[in-house]
């Protein structure tokens, strides 16, 4: 993915520039580079001109008038051939569809051929290069000589295409997959709004979805999915997975997303009478595969510890500590710490709307207390900001849907594995805290609850009352299991 370009502070002009495309921009820098809210406010500029600039950009390709046609009338090929059963068109249609895609993709698309168009016409015939040049020495166009009258099939399927085009102006209901999709993505971003579904999740909808119409044709009809459909997708999929181009994991994910649009579409409107009835066969799974847990050796837990700056050891020694993840330390609230006893109290960022996920307290290892109070922001709903005083992890939808991210702790992590050179991320570490515990005869069985997940097994159940004492214990040994002190120890001795 292409490196997004980003504000950098001219000091002769005392502006914000940007380069982008060849082209400098400069935005207003208030009364200097440590102005926050000029700063914000030339970021806020920079996303409205850059959406602009891209949609100038679009519009400005060439062939592109030429290449959303010919798009069009693929895909209405593709979906009458979903809707007629015509399976060996609709895998040409989509290898066609990616094909185009792909190419309108490019910043100067090639320029489309006969080949590309599925109203052709005859096939055209070569002409001798010598009467070409003859042509051209003539000031005249060459002549576009073609074989033989138009096919009989390519009447039959305009005919096709004009009775599939007609089918909405006649019914005055727009039941396509595009049109229900979007009406779909459009109540999960009133959701997002509303802080019920994250960016995230919204997003990861809108991109499966948008490979199911990859598959089902946009111009489809809703009203017509049925088994068949289902277990035709599905082993889709499963040629995607043979062919190296999804994992398990993102197959499993993108059925799911399917099979949710579904439930949707059966529940909210009237365009799908009856669920596909093996929607919930077992069969109708895509299962995932069991990765195998990465963990770090102790020793590289401490190189990564003298190496990293103040804030990134901060980040460690919470993944280590608390098992948290990055969103988290973007959450953490000030009240969610005992600032005189060193314990943090809370339930996941991820988990704390489940009633089944207990509240745990995470008594802090020395180091992790004292980082955490000389990095404490003075902000009232966040004890971590980055040094630009926003959160540590955003995620947005923005202008045209699309998700944007930040992450403060993910960017260091990554930074500090770089220069370290130890392959690392922070899953890793709570996943190396948890191997730990697990592994120790007096603590087995307190993993999952370190981990603060969802009680699973029956043992786990047990835990929604939280042994905490034992916990404790628990976290303290693992500090010095892993050497926490003696690392700063050794850093706070001068050297020689």
């Amino acid at each position: 993915m292409a490196r997004q370009p980003k504000l950098n502070w001219e000091s002769a002009r005392g502006k914000w520039k940007i380069e982008y495309r060849g082209k400098k921009y400069r935005f207003d820098g208030g009364l200097g580079k440590s102005d926050r809210e000029a700063k914000r406010h030339a970021e806020s500029e920079w996303k409205r001109l850059k959406a602009e600039l891209d949609h100038e950009a679009i519009r400005n390709k060439p062939h592109r008038l030429e290449y959303e046609a010919v798009i069009a009338e693929w895909n209405t090929v593709l979906s009458w051939s979903v809707d007629h059963g015509d399976e060996v068109t609709a895998v040409l249609a989509r290898d066609k569809l990616q094909d185009l895609t792909e190419r309108l993709d490019n910043r100067v698309p090639p320029a489309l051929c006969w080949a590309d168009r599925f109203f052709a016409g005859p096939a055209p015939v070569e002409m001798d290069e010598h009467l070409k040049a003859e042509y051209v020495k003539q000031g005249l166009e060459p002549v576009r000589m073609v074989e033989g009258p138009v096919p009989f099939e390519q009447t039959l399927w305009q005919d096709r295409i004009e009775a599939q085009n007609k089918r909405t102006s006649q019914t005055g209901v727009d039941d396509t997959f595009t049109s229900n999709v979007e009406t779909f993505l459009s109540e999960k971003r009133t959701e997002v709004s509303a802080g019920q579904l994250t960016a995230a999740r919204a997003d990861s909808l809108r991109v499966h979805l948008d490979i199911v119409m990859q598959f089902t044709g946009r111009t489809t009809s809703v009203c017509k999915v049925d088994a068949a459909t289902l277990s035709g997708f599905r082993n889709h999929l499963l040629q995607q997975i043979a062919a190296d181009k999804f994992s398990n994991s993102y197959a499993h994910d993108i059925l799911s997303s399917f099979k949710s649009f579904l439930r949707w579409l059966a529940n909210n409107t009237d365009k799908l009478e009856h669920l596909p009835k093996n929607i919930d066969d077992k069969k109708m799974r895509i299962a995932k595969k069991k990765g195998q847990t990465k963990v770090l050796e102790i020793a590289k837990v401490q190189e990564i510890l003298k190496q990293a700056t103040k804030r990134t050891k901060l980040y460690l020694l919470l993944g280590l500590n608390c098992a948290m993840t990055q969103q988290d330390m973007s959450d953490l609230h000030p009240d969610e710490v005992d600032w005189t006893a060193g314990i943090i109290t809370r339930k996941r960022s991820k988990t704390n709307k489940y009633d089944s996920v207990p509240t745990v307290s995470y008594p802090l290892w020395e180091p992790t207390f004292e980082l955490l109070k000389k990095e404490k922001s003075s902000d009232k709903e966040r004890v971590l900001l980055t040094n630009t005083g926003k959160a540590l992890k955003t995620e947005f939808l923005d202008a045209s849907n699309k998700i944007q991210k930040t992450d403060a702790v993910r960017s260091s992590i990554r930074r500090l594995a770089k220069n370290a050179e130890i392959d690392f991320t922070l899953k890793m570490l709570k996943k190396t805290s948890a191997s730990l515990i697990r592994n120790n005869r007096h603590y087995q069985g307190l993993e999952s609850l370190f981990l603060d997940h969802a009680p699973l097994s029956m043992a786990d159940r047990h835990y929604t009352t939280v042994p905490q004492d034992l916990l404790n214990e628990a976290v303290l040994w693992l500090g010095d299991e892993l050497g926490v002190k003696d690392v700063f120890k050794a850093l706070e001795q001068p050297d020689g």
